[in-house]
């Protein structure tokens, strides 16, 4: 559990984001941006592990909040979540420059909101462009294998995209979860523990969503067509590549696809 401050001119929005942290378990100092005096004052005076901040509030500017921490002793090193509705590449590479500051754009999924805060609490939160105002699309990546899934997750995230990590415990649970939020683009493993990768495919292509008939595929594997446990795939409209993938070939390749798929 961590002690978050939650800072938003719009009360409604500082309600959405305290009640999601709660939910994690975390406890909230709720802040109202009356002036920057008075933010900085209440920071001092009960210190807490992250701020999550709005970015346009008229009496205390989110960017003039952000460098007056960075210019005070006790608040140089503090975690900054910032939350906002507008921006572009170029602030999200000042923000970068900043140092232990993250930003996710609004309007913000409960899920994407606790999963970057406690990345962000772990340090496992690289500031990138994955989760950035410039995000180029979302890949699910489904593996049996964390080491796999957290390094192509880590390859899409420095190019600029936001991966979507499902561990495989269930065919009918996997498809659920990419019919609640379809992605851009599929990274599949192909043997799995309790299904394989072309029994995930066809599941998709057999689907009533119109986005995963048509959801570009690649699919990662250390099997080639010609070993016994054989390729189901015919027909089905996927890449395969050979496990391991250089990072450079695997985001290309990912690009590409969903490059083609947007023009169809």
């Amino acid at each position: 559990m961590a002690r978050i401050a939650v800072l938003d001119d719009n009360p409604s929005a500082r309600l959405f984001a305290v009640a999601c942290l709660k939910q994690s378990g975390h406890e909230i100092l709720e802040l109202e941006p009356t002036c920057l005096y008075s933010v900085l004052k209440a920071l001092h005076e009960s210190p807490v592990d992250v701020l999550v901040t709005d970015l346009i509030m008229p009496t205390c500017p989110g960017l003039t909040l952000i460098q007056a921490c960075r210019e005070d002793v006790h608040l140089k090193d503090l975690k900054i979540l910032l939350l906002t509705a507008f921006g572009d590449l170029k602030l999200a590479r000042f923000l970068q420059a900043q140092g232990n500051v993250h930003y996710l754009s609004k309007p913000v999924a409960p899920q994407a909101l606790t999963e970057c805060l406690n990345l962000f609490l772990q340090g496992d939160l690289d500031v990138d462009l994955g989760w950035s105002l410039d995000c180029q699309g979302v890949v699910a990546v489904v593996d049996d294998s964390q080491l796999s899934r957290r390094y192509h997750a880590a390859c899409l995230r420095r190019s600029g995209y936001k991966p979507l990590e499902i561990t495989p415990g269930d065919l009918t649970a996997v498809v659920s979860t990419l019919k609640e939020a379809p992605p851009d683009a599929l990274l599949l493993d192909f043997l799995m523990p309790t299904f394989r990768g072309d029994a995930l495919i066809r599941a998709l292509r057999a689907s009533d969503v119109p986005k995963l008939q048509k959801l570009p595929i690649l699919l990662v594997t250390s099997h080639s067509p010609d070993d016994s446990v054989g390729f189901s795939l015919q027909g089905l409209r996927v890449e395969v590549f050979q496990k391991p993938v250089a990072a450079a070939d695997l985001v290309d390749k990912v690009k590409e696809m969903i490059l083609a798929s947007h023009a169809h």
